[in-house]
């Protein structure tokens, strides 16, 4: 029965390429007479345009218009609130494909975002998932692709996400942001992968049929088949859009997945996936050393940008706090920006805990104005600019400080005048030794004087 159908999608295939294709050059002639929006912030740019908005969509939410760039019937973009009620073509083919998979199986749909793909290559795992079929401690996890190509990647327990190895495995795929997964799991510790991808048109070409004969043990005749697809030049295409009945069973919460076991999309409101998106004072508690903490901004991970022992001090910062202090910095700001903005703030940390009680004022308020920018910028800084106002407070304002640095003046006059008298009896001794050499030479001149004067007055004396 199953090969029935397959066969008959493979007989249709010439018709749908053309419906699909006949559909694009519609879209296309309607995009040329309209700008498609593509940011909330009232950015819009013409079609054929490759440069992101400068305000990019948090990672946490899905634009599909963003991926299609389709209009309603009117015309006219589609308004926020009718695209956030559309899902992704991508997801829709990844949910049919999966659909089609063995139920005995477990499987889940990851959709790919920034740090999936770029910067921290960090794959989260649903919770549930997690705690029902993988182990409790770190391990390894064998992932599997289409083609049969394995790749070990360290499984971390207690983070419930793939690390060491996830980046080998996206680069062996040519994986992409805005790609779908399906995760299924053959064997323990043993996860097969499906990759949908973003940018493919709706096809068949029988693969899905290698995917059920997959199912059916027969993986040898599956494998030979996808490994010569996966040899063709440029990224590979993924599973077809291609509709498969699946066999009448119980009514179950979710397809793919146990009872009671939510599927991969729901799972992600629980996911521990500490390199996503903004993080939270919840999710910083999970983060128990410092080899655990990242520092992620819009979706990006700047730890690279950020010195080892500044990323030290800031992530004690952070637990005194208990909390990202990154956690609502703006969107769309320049990484660099925040990550000298952190690396000031952890300076201005240091120089807090080294100041005197004769630090000048100035100084001190550098320091404030450099920390009310930040905290403008959306950095938590507010405990910092309170310490800095209660030493301003300690050391210029009250009256204890002014009898402090009237004390301090004293001291600076009685030490000047020490210096002066200090000096003045250096002196003293210099000119006592001179007034004694003269002593000296005074003596020995008055006996030779009083000689030449007898002398003198004898001749003076003498007879003429």
């Amino acid at each position: 029965m199953k090969l029935r159908i397959v066969r008959q999608n493979q007989e249709n295939r010439a018709g749908d390429e053309q419906l699909t294709k006949h559909e694009t050059r519609e879209m296309a002639e309607q995009m040329e007479d309209h700008q498609i929006c593509v940011s909330t912030e009232d950015e819009f740019v013409k079609d054929g345009s490759n440069s992101p908005p400068l305000n990019p969509i948090p990672i946490s939410t899905y634009e599909p218009l963003l991926l299609s760039g389709t209009l309603n019937s009117g015309g006219t973009s589609m308004s926020k609130g009718d695209v956030a009620q559309l899902k992704s073509p991508t997801m829709i083919r990844a949910e049919q494909v999966q659909s089609s998979l063995d139920n005995d199986q477990p499987s889940f749909l990851k959709f790919l975002v920034r740090s999936h793909v770029a910067s921290c290559f960090w794959m989260g795992l649903p919770v549930p998932f997690c705690k029902l079929h993988l182990p409790f401690t770190e391990t390894t996890v064998i992932v599997e692709n289409e083609a049969g190509d394995e790749f070990p990647v360290k499984y971390i327990a207690n983070k419930t996400g793939l690390s060491a190895g996830w980046r080998k495995f996206v680069a062996g795929n040519q994986l992409l942001e805005g790609d779908v997964l399906i995760f299924q799991l053959t064997k323990p510790c043993r996860l097969k992968v499906y990759v949908i991808r973003a940018n493919d048109l709706p096809e068949v070409d029988g693969a899905l049929s290698l995917l059920i004969l997959d199912s059916q043990t027969k993986q040898s005749d599956a494998e030979g088949t996808m490994d010569a697809q996966h040899k063709k030049k440029g990224r590979p295409k993924s599973l077809p859009l291609t509709v498969v009945q699946r066999k009448k069973q119980k009514e179950g919460p979710s397809s793919g997945n146990p009872p009671g076991e939510p599927s991969g999309n729901d799972s992600d409101e629980v996911a521990s996936e500490v390199l996503e998106g903004s993080e939270s004072a919840l999710r910083f508690k999970d983060v128990k050393s410092f080899e655990e903490f990242h520092v992620t901004v819009n979706g990006a991970c700047i730890d690279s940008e950020i010195p080892e022992h500044i990323c030290r001090k800031y992530y004690d910062l952070c637990r005194v706090k208990n909390s990202f202090l990154h956690s609502f910095i703006l969107p769309g700001l320049y990484t660099k920006l925040v990550a000298g903005m952190i690396v000031e703030t952890v300076n201005i940390a240091d120089a807090i805990r080294g100041c005197k009680l004769t630090t000048q004022r100035d100084e001190l308020e550098v320091w404030e104005k450099s920390l009310r920018s930040f905290e403008l910028l959306g950095l938590n800084v507010g405990f910092l600019r309170a310490r800095l106002k209660r030493i301003v407070s300690m050391v210029f304002e009250s009256e204890d400080a002014l009898d402090m640095r009237r004390y301090w003046d004293a001291r600076m006059d009685f030490d000047r005048n020490e210096d002066e008298i200090r000096c003045l009896e250096t002196k003293i001794v210099g000119l006592k030794e001179l007034s004694a050499k003269c002593d000296q030479d005074v003596e020995d001149l008055k006996m030779k004087a009083e000689k030449y004067e007898v002398m003198f007055q004898e001749e003076v004396d003498a007879s003429w």
